[in-house]
């Protein structure tokens, strides 16, 4: 009975389900694992783990009372289960993909999302193995994948790209940016204190920094830059606020029209940073050692602060007219997701996007964009309810809370996470993000909105009043 109850615990622990999933998914982009084990049948299995434990805790501990929006989240889940009902279809693969996202939306909103409603107060111990594991990791891979570079590999280079040992150079400009992010959090006086663990060396973060700071350079991923960039210009913009005695409307859109002119100029200077890098790349992996004018002249596009070799802008412009175009033909639920790539050909024309291989390209089918990819898959149903839930939650619960608590941006790692979640929201725009692709960044957003709503919580967030529908009544907090 004992060893029963000790593999019970195991198997229902959310903790070690949320870091196996993590773990697997960061295995996910890295090449050489991806070609030698079959990994989605791991996500597949984990995923079918994670809607039990879900459910289970949902069951058990009634956490169904207690998710911040949890009602809102609930209708966009019905909403996608219909959009799925209504696309059922002789390809088997379509549909299964389709079925798969709703129970990694499952997965997401109970087990990552929700974790604020878990009847655990140690959320700042996990945080802390995860942050110390993705450190430690990246630091590896990209070290990894820059030595690989110096002994002229050319498996980790892409059209003079730096891809590292991942799929592309996106995940290894994302893996990076993130890396740096994580990096500057855990230098935060409260984290360590928080998990009540020991200080990561100084040695691991100074490494970090610098191997992924290179790599993302290397990596020549805009999005990534734009990512890191914003990142660090709202973490200037909260301390200049939290400086300011007394808040009123124009002082905020003073300060931030003064951060947004420096964002812009920095965003400029990493730009002109990453030409060089790339010029110097070349130089190091040409046959010769000598770079032609011709060379200079597409690698620079003749200027410093043009977004250098093939930025995906074209790409993503002719996919967000596809885009537009298959949701006038699905307005109201959506497309579905798996069968996206026949709708992106059949409206195109187009398979430059596409790889060989059937399944593949209905896992990567996607719009480029976390908020067009959502209008189209979930129709205009679910993106307004969607929408309804995340800016809910971006300004009813995470900043109030700041904003009440000013004074802990010195010390608080709680302000990184909500300018994290802020140059998230913007990366978005132009990445597979937020939800509805098999994906590592999926994950990771719902992960750092989890974090941020256990932050919510522990400040203080008023949770307190019930609502009434007819002879029911709801905690306010589910709406």
């Amino acid at each position: 009975m004992a060893f029963l109850k000790n593999v019970k615990k195991v198997v229902f622990d959310t903790s070690l389900f949320r870091l196996c999933y993590l773990g697997v998914y960061f295995l996910y982009m890295i090449t050489r694992v991806c070609t030698s084990i079959d990994i989605r049948a791991g996500v597949a299995l984990l995923t079918l783990w994670g809607v039990v434990v879900g459910v289970y805790n949902l069951i058990r501990s009634k956490s169904y009372n207690r998710i911040i929006y949890g009602f809102w989240l609930l209708l966009f889940l019905i909403s996608f289960v219909i959009t799925t009902l209504t696309h059922i279809s002789a390809d088997y693969y379509a549909v299964g993909f389709n079925i798969f996202l709703v129970f990694q939306t499952i997965v997401c909103f109970l087990l990552f999302f929700g974790m604020h409603a878990e009847n655990n107060p140690y959320f700042r111990f996990e945080m802390y193995l995860f942050f110390r594991f993705y450190i430690y990791i990246t630091t590896i891979t990209s070290g990894i994948g820059l030595m690989l570079m110096l002994l002229s590999n050319s498996e980790v280079l892409y059209q003079g790209t730096f891809t590292g040992i991942y799929l592309n150079p996106n995940l290894q400009g994302f893996v990076s940016a993130t890396a740096v992010v994580f990096c500057h959090m855990v230098t935060r006086p409260d984290f360590v204190y928080g998990s009540s663990q020991k200080h990561i060396s100084f040695i691991w973060i100074a490494s970090c920094v610098i191997l992924n700071g290179t790599a993302l350079i290397l990596s020549d991923s805009n999005a990534s830059i734009l990512f890191l960039g914003t990142y660090f210009t709202f973490i200037v913009f909260m301390r200049l606020l939290a400086m300011s005695e007394e808040l009123t409307p124009f002082k905020i859109i003073i300060r931030f029209l003064a951060i947004a002119a420096v964002a812009v100029l920095l965003i400029y200077i990493l730009m002109f940073v990453r030409v060089v890098f790339r010029l110097g790349v070349a130089a190091l992996t040409a046959s010769d050692g000598e770079l032609s004018r011709q060379d200079i002249s597409k690698l620079t596009q003749n200027s410093v602060f043009s977004f250098v070799s093939d930025s995906g802008l074209n790409s993503r412009l002719s996919l967000w007219d596809t885009g537009i175009a298959i949701f006038t033909r699905f307005p109201v639920f959506g497309a579905g997701k798996g069968d996206l790539y026949r709708l992106i050909v059949e409206t195109s024309g187009d398979r430059s996007y596409f790889t060989p291989d059937y399944f593949t390209n209905i896992l990567i089918a996607d719009m480029h964009s976390g908020y067009l990819s959502i209008l189209v898959t979930a129709g205009v149903i679910g993106f307004v309810l969607f929408s309804i839930f995340l800016w809910r939650f971006v300004f009813r619960v995470s900043f109030p809370v700041w904003f009440v608590q000013r004074r802990i941006m010195k010390n608080s790692v709680y302000p990184c996470l909500l300018a994290l979640m802020c140059s998230y929201l913007i990366f978005s725009t132009i990445e597979r993000t937020i939800l509805f692709t098999d994906s590592f960044f999926i994950i990771f957003f719902w992960l750092i909105l989890g974090y941020i709503s256990c932050f919510a919580k522990e400040s203080g967030y008023n949770k307190r009043g019930v609502v009434r529908l007819g002879d029911k009544t709801f905690p306010k907090i589910l709406f």
